[in-house]
C-alpha cells in the first residue's frame, strides 16, 4: 500500500513537471506556432519572436557571430610562378598609417605557403553577380585545379607587387607582406596596401567608389548576400538622440530589399530644403517606364517640373497639393491618346500610366527620396489646371502629379495588413 501511494506521488510530481516544462517552453521566444495570417507576411519569423521581447539575450557559445564579413579572393603566385586565387572572408583594414590588410588562412591552403613565400597578395573585391566565381574558387585547392583556367578568369601580374590579380573583378588590391602572426588554426598575414585599382565604371566624383554600383558581396552564417540600400540620413539625424531608451523594431523589417521598400512606401507630404538632382530624377523615371503595359503600348508621357513658379501655381490650383511649395521638383504622369490608339477607350491607359506612378514612388523610396501621389485625373477641373501649367498638347491626359523632395521625416508608412480582406478559396 505504501509503495502504490509512493509510485502515485511520483507520477503526480512527473505530470506536475512535465506540465510546467510545457507552458514554459509555449512561453519562450524562440518557439512559435505559427497561424496562416504569420506565415503569409513579409515579415520574417525570427524578426516577429525578437520584437516581441527585445533585448532578451540567449547564449549561442562561441561562434563567428561578426557581421557583416567580407567576401574576397585573394591572389598569388606560387613557386613556379603559376597563379592562384583563393576566398577569404577573414579579411579587413587593420592600420591606417601604413594602410594595411589582415588575411587570415590556415596552414592547409595552398595560398598560405604561396603568400608565406612570395611575401606578396593581392585582395580582388568581387561584385554581387560573380558569386560563381566566388563560390568554386572558395571549393577547390590550387594544390589539385588551375582555377584561372577552370573559371575562364583572367590573371593579371601586379604592377607593384609579385601577386596577380583578377582582371575581371571590379576592385584590386596590391599588398606588400610586412608581417606575420601563428594565431592557432589560422596565420594572419598583414600586408601593407601598395596600390588600389577600380573600374572606372564605379567611381564616382573624386575617385570615391559607389557602393551600389560595386554591390560588394558579404558573408554571413556559410551564406552570401549582397551589400544591400543606401541608408539616406541628413545632418539633422544627431538631433535625434534624445536619452530615451531604445526599442528594436524587428517587425519593421521584412525579407528583403524589395520588401523592404514596399512597405515602407510612405505618402511624403513634407519636404526639406535639399535640391534632387537629374540624376535621381531620371532614375526615377527610368523606373516608370519599367511598368507593366498592355499589349507594350506605353501610353505614357512624363513632364519633369522644377521651375519654382510652375510648382507654386500647381500647389495653389490643386486642392491636394500644397505640399508642391516645399518639393523641390515634381513628376506629371501623362496618358497619351495617340500611343494608346484603339485602346483609350477601354482604359488601359489609366491602368498603365498608374503602374508607372507605382514605380516611381517604390523608386524614391528605394533611393532616399519622398513623393506621394496627387490626382488630376478623373477631375475636370484639375486636368484642366495641370493642361494650362504646362500648355500640354491635346493627345495627353494628366494622370497625376507626383512632387519629389527629401523627406523631413515627419511622414511615416501605413501597416494596411488586413487578414479580414482575404478570401481563401
Amino acid at each position: 500500500m505504501q509503495k502504490s501511494k509512493f509510485l502515485n506521488i511520483v507520477l503526480a510530481a512527473a505530470v506536475l513537471v512535465l506540465a510546467i516544462l510545457l507552458a514554459t517552453k509555449s512561453d519562450r521566444p524562440d518557439k512559435l506556432t505559427a497561424t496562416p495570417a504569420d506565415t503569409s507576411s513579409n515579415v520574417s519569423l525570427a524578426a516577429s519572436l525578437a520584437a516581441a521581447v527585445p533585448f532578451m539575450k540567449k547564449s549561442i557559445g562561441v561562434k563567428a557571430a561578426l557581421y557583416p564579413q567580407p567576401a574576397v579572393v585573394i591572389g598569388s603566385y606560387d613557386k613556379a610562378g603559376k597563379p592562384n586565387m583563393m576566398t577569404a572572408a577573414w579579411v579587413g583594414i587593420c592600420n591606417s598609417n601604413p594602410l594595411s590588410i589582415a588575411v587570415s588562412m590556415r596552414p592547409a591552403t595552398y595560398s598560405h605557403g604561396n603568400v608565406t613565400e612570395a611575401k606578396s597578395f593581392t585582395v580582388n573585391i568581387p561584385s554581387a553577380e560573380m558569386i560563381k566565381y566566388v563560390r568554386y574558387v572558395g571549393r577547390f585547392s590550387g594544390k589539385d585545379v588551375d582555377k584561372f583556367k577552370e573559371t575562364g578568369l583572367t590573371a593579371v601580374k601586379g604592377e607593384f607587387v609579385n601577386a596577380p590579380y583578377v582582371k575581371e573583378f571590379p576592385i584590386v588590391i596590391e599588398c606588400e607582406l610586412t608581417e606575420f602572426h601563428d594565431l592557432g588554426s589560422h596565420r594572419q598575414f598583414i600586408g601593407k596596401v601598395i596600390d588600389v585599382k577600380a573600374d572606372e565604371a564605379i567611381l564616382k566624383e573624386e575617385d570615391r567608389v559607389d557602393i551600389n554600383l560595386l554591390n560588394p558581396l558579404i558573408y554571413a552564417g556559410g551564406n552570401y548576400y549582397e551589400t544591400g540600400r543606401l541608408i539616406p540620413t541628413n545632418g539633422d539625424i544627431l538631433d535625434e538622440i534624445d536619452g530615451k531608451p531604445f526599442t528594436p523594431s524587428y517587425d519593421q523589417r521584412h525579407e528583403n530589399e524589395t520588401l523592404e521598400v514596399i512597405h515602407n512606401r510612405k505618402s511624403v507630404r513634407h519636404f526639406t530644403d535639399q535640391p534632387v538632382s537629374k540624376a535621381q530624377i531620371e532614375t526615377l523615371l527610368r523606373a516608370g517606364m519599367a511598368a507593366p503595359t498592355a499589349v507594350n503600348r506605353q501610353p505614357w508621357m512624363f513632364y519633369v517640373v522644377t521651375q519654382r513658379e510652375i510648382l507654386d501655381t500647381l500647389s495653389q490650383q490643386l486642392p491636394y497639393a500644397k505640399m508642391l511649395t516645399q518639393a523641390q521638383a515634381a513628376i506629371v504622369v501623362c496618358g497619351d491618346m495617340q500611343k494608346a490608339g484603339n485602346l483609350q477607350d477601354k482604359g488601359y491607359w489609366v491602368q498603365d500610366c498608374a503602374a508607372a506612378t507605382q514605380n516611381i514612388l517604390l523608386a524614391a523610396e528605394s533611393i532616399g527620396l519622398g513623393a506621394v501621389w496627387t490626382a488630376s485625373y478623373p477631375y475636370d477641373d484639375r486636368t484642366k489646371v495641370v493642361i494650362k501649367a504646362l500648355g500640354l498638347p491635346e493627345n495627353l491626359v494628366p494622370l497625376n502629379v507626383i512632387p519629389i523632395g527629401y523627406p523631413t521625416g515627419e511622414d511615416v508608412p501605413k501597416n494596411k495588413w488586413k487578414p479580414e480582406n482575404i478570401i481563401w478559396k
